[in-house]
Formats: structure tokens, C-alpha cells, sequence
């Protein structure tokens, strides 16, 4: 289902992207005027090259945002791992002490005594 969702979604960017491209095939100049540099090219491409720029820069700034989370997460997928192995610790050892535990006298396990009632 969610592949489906994926490529309903990418045509009707690819639809949207192609009407732009036909619609703005007018040549434009480019420049960055404190700068000697200047470039003719068609208008859909530099909106396309100035989306995939704000793209690029968007997904910079979430990734660096997110730096404490993903040093929380590893600082407690560490503090799970040394938990796990004192459980597992823990329970060798209960393993081993009851392995060791005399048993009681007369049997192997200790009775339990009945209660009658209403005699």
C-alpha cells in the first residue's frame, strides 16, 4: 500500500515538474550583481535548481537539529546493552545459587500442610 502511495505521489510531482518545464522555457539571465558572473538559461531550470537547493539546505538543517536526539539514542541503546548483560549476569548467577541450594531434609521439596475446615 505504501508503495502505491510512493508512486501516486512521485507522477503527479513528475506531471507538476513537466508542466513547469514546458510552460517556463523562456531563456533568462542569472547573476549575482556584486559578481562578474552571469548565466542564460531557461527560467524552469533555475526554479528546479533553486528547489533542489532549498531541498539540500532543509535536509542540512533537520539533520544538524537532530545531532542531540541521535547522541541520546546511542548514549541509551549503551545503557540497554550493559543492562542486558547484568540481567544475564544475574540470572546465571540465581541459576547457579538455587543449582547449589541443599535441599530440605526428608524429600526433595518442603511440604505444604492442608487446612480443613469445618471439622
Amino acid at each position: 500500500m505504501l508503495k502505491l502511495v510512493f508512486w501516486i505521489l512521485f507522477l503527479v510531482v513528475a506531471l507538476i515538474v513537466a508542466a513547469l518545464s514546458i510552460a517556463n522555457r523562456h531563456v533568462v539571465t542569472f547573476s549575482l550583481d556584486p559578481l562578474p558572473f552571469a548565466f542564460d538559461l531557461p527560467l524552469y531550470a533555475l526554479l528546479l535548481a533553486a528547489g533542489f537547493i532549498g531541498l539540500l539546505l532543509g535536509s542540512l538543517s533537520t539533520w544538524l537539529r537532530g545531532h542531540g536526539v541521535r547522541r541520546e539514542n546511542r548514549q541509551h541503546r549503551r545503557e540497554i546493552a550493559e543492562l542486558k548483560g547484568q540481567n544475564l549476569s544475574m540470572a546465571r548467577d540465581l541459576e547457579k545459587a538455587k543449582a547449589e541450594q541443599p535441599t530440605a531434609p526428608g524429600g526433595s521439596q518442603p511440604r505444604q500442610l492442608e487446612h480443613h475446615a469445618g471439622q
